[in-house]
């Protein structure tokens, strides 16, 4: 087992139990979660600071300083992230996750002159279907789950510790329940956030799915607009000439249903079924098609 995260037991075979392994997992998260905190704390002691410094230093030596100190602090981060990397993968036994650096050549095609970040690439190998948010909902299987588990920790420790366990657990699911019932958990770190929030803001790229598969493909917007005006080049499209074309395509449907109507062809209640309202023009847009060369899009029309 590890020494970095070192517990006296009263029992020492629970040391190969998944309990134990569990708790020094709960245990590294702690430590992260606090290095976290105390570096946002250093930060904004930090930008303070320069701000202070900027006062009193030329520009140049002020970029200068705010220059080595960003520098410091990312060789402080770098160091943290892999020793709490080698930290995981010495608990784990092997690699901790997915292996982002083989399945990013499979789930990402990026196309476009912009450069995807690590966590940007970490947070799009996620996927189309991953929950950024997720809410609990059923608490009675919430609170199943934790008795049941709770139950498996009572042959391996006394039968008062047991019950002091089970008092201490009651209390902290009842108040988790009552903070989440109302609540959204976030399942994303802070950083995949701002990365989340860069890349919704970066107006240059397109992000859209491949036409078969679940894979994300990026291009350059101007990249994009020049294939789909490709497309709308052919025969099968037709420019419209006004903002009012479906309105008055939808005038005209309308009263042919209603001549139809005059005629006894249909009754009353079906008049109203086929009568359009409210209609708006379809939108088109393309699916690139990532196992193909040069990535052609796969022209759609929705109407919904």
């Amino acid at each position: 087992m590890p020494t970095f995260v070192n517990i006296r037991l009263w029992k020492p075979s629970l040391k190969n139990s998944e309990q134990y392994k569990s708790l020094q997992r709960q245990c590294l998260l702690r430590e992260f979660d606090y290095k976290q905190k105390h570096a946002r704390k250093l930060e904004k002691q930090a930008s303070l600071i320069l701000i202070d410094l900027e006062k009193h230093l030329s520009s140049l030596d002020y970029i200068n300083v705010k220059k080595s100190c960003h520098e410091s602090a990312c060789r402080v981060h770098c160091k943290v992230m892999s020793t709490h990397q080698e930290k995981l993968e010495k608990l784990n036994r092997g690699p901790v996750g997915q292996n982002y650096d083989e399945i990013k050549s499979k789930l990402i095609h990026n196309i476009s002159s912009y450069t995807l970040s690590k966590t940007e690439e970490r947070l799009l190998c996620r996927g189309w279907d991953f929950c950024i948010e997720n809410k609990i909902t059923n608490f009675l299987d919430f609170e199943t789950d934790i008795e049941f588990n709770a139950m498996k920790i009572q042959p391996h420790c006394h039968e008062s510790v047991f019950r002091l366990l089970c008092r201490q657990i009651h209390n902290a699911s009842q108040q988790l329940m009552r903070t989440s019932k109302y609540k959204k958990i976030s399942n994303l770190s802070d950083e995949e956030l701002a990365a989340l929030k860069s890349l919704k803001s970066n107006n240059n790229i397109v992000i859209c799915k491949a036409d078969k598969g679940n894979c994300i493909v990026i291009l350059d917007k101007d990249s994009y607009i020049k294939k789909a005006e490709e497309i709308l080049k052919g025969e099968q499209f037709q420019a419209v000439n006004h903002n009012k074309f479906h309105q008055e395509r939808e005038e005209e449907l309308n009263k042919y249903i209603f001549s139809l109507f005059k005629e006894n062809i249909i009754d009353k209640k079906l008049r109203h079924q086929l009568q359009s309202t409210c209609s708006s023009i379809s939108v088109f847009y393309g699916l690139p098609k990532a196992h193909k060369n040069g990535y052609p899009l796969r022209p759609i029309i929705s109407t919904i």
